[in-house]
């Protein structure tokens, strides 16, 4: 077995995808990937705008660290719950783990607070720390194999301790019954816009936009020619390129552009949208040429991803009562741990 990053949005509709970037114990505990990735022709797609991955600067607690550890000067005995401004004091067993390991740690759990960010941080630690003791306590493996390859050492201990269960052909078809609107293929839409930008930070001007957007909304459906007119006003006013090509983007699908403007295009109808969308670039006034629904797939088309996923499931879940186990069997002071596939994998 292979140890490596297990990433649960890698599911059968592949929604956005993610790894982690850096090899943290937590984070590569285990994987069963299927690869159901569509191809994609990238002749044949055309950008509404920069994608939200292209905007995304690297995540970096590093300002936050250095503080944490210039205010670090004395022993906390909190839990991770109530630590603020401070890294946590944490022990497996009586062994501590060293607090500048936490900090280094941090930079590969981001989180939506930094309360958060430590909790996974320590949480990753402690998890390695009881690996750790678990591969010294193994006879077939011992210290020995811990000081050759860490990695490997927990590899065989995971081996050796959780099983996969492979569901039958009767659980796949009772979940692709369950669950048949996750086998759908994503829409298609041929669209144009008119971009009318502005800074996300000035509300003033963009009520301004919006007004203006709505008039100019109510300008095209009021002109006898509204295609003359939508182009018109495409290339007399658009901030975006494809002003160039009377406000076309082309073929779009779910997944090219930023999450805010795809909410709303793929709720739309064929034909000029009644109110503009808008986005952190500004306001869109949108016209949906032509729109493809999605497709049902069938059972014969997803059994092999549907056996996959739900083997990951019953593995992942398997490895989660392991590790409560090793926890249950230590001490541990200074987190509570939340051993759940959700926070264990995540990161």
């Amino acid at each position: 077995m292979t140890v490596s990053t297990y990433n649960p949005a890698d599911y059968i509709n592949n929604d956005v995808t993610h790894a982690a970037n850096a090899p943290t114990v937590a984070n590569k505990l285990a994987t069963h990937t299927i690869d159901t990735t569509p191809a994609n022709n990238s002749d044949d797609i055309v950008r509404v705008m920069p994608s939200l991955a292209d905007l995304q600067k690297p995540h970096s607690d590093q300002e936050f660290i250095d503080k944490a550890m210039r205010e670090e000067s004395s022993n906390h005995n909190n839990l991770i719950a109530s630590s603020r401004e401070e890294l946590p004091t944490v022990s497996v067993n009586g062994v501590m783990i060293d607090k500048t390991a936490i900090a280094q740690e941090l930079q590969y759990h981001p989180a939506k607070d930094k309360d958060d960010a430590l909790f996974l941080a320590a949480q990753a630690l402690v998890v390695r720390e009881l690996l750790r003791i678990a591969v010294l306590e193994d006879e077939s493996l011992g210290e020995s194999a811990w000081i050759d390859d860490e990695e490997q050492a927990i590899s065989a201990l995971i081996d050796k301790n959780v099983q996969a269960v492979m569901p039958d052909i009767d659980t796949c078809k009772r979940y692709y019954q369950q669950n048949t609107a996750d086998f759908k293929t994503d829409p298609i839409m041929s669209v144009r816009h008119i971009l009318l930008a502005c800074l996300p930070e000035d509300g003033e001007e963009r009520l301004a936009v919006k007004k203006t957007a709505y008039e100019m909304i109510e300008q095209i459906n009021s002109n006898a020619n509204p295609d003359a007119e939508f182009i018109q006003i495409a290339r007399q006013h658009s901030a975006c390129p494809s002003k160039e090509a009377d406000g076309e983007l082309g073929v779009v699908s779910k997944g090219q552009t930023v999450s805010e403007f795809e909410s709303v295009l793929f709720s739309l109808e064929t034909g000029l949208a009644p109110s503009p969308i808008e986005s952190r670039y500004g306001f869109h006034i949108v016209e949906v040429l032509d729109k493809q629904p999605g497709i049902q797939m069938t059972y014969d088309q997803v059994a092999a991803a549907i056996s996959n996923k739900l083997s990951q499931q019953a593995f992942h879940q398997s490895l989660c009562d392991y590790l409560f186990r090793l926890a249950d069997e230590a001490e541990i002071d200074g987190i509570e741990m939340v051993l759940e596939q959700e926070n264990i994998f995540r990161g």
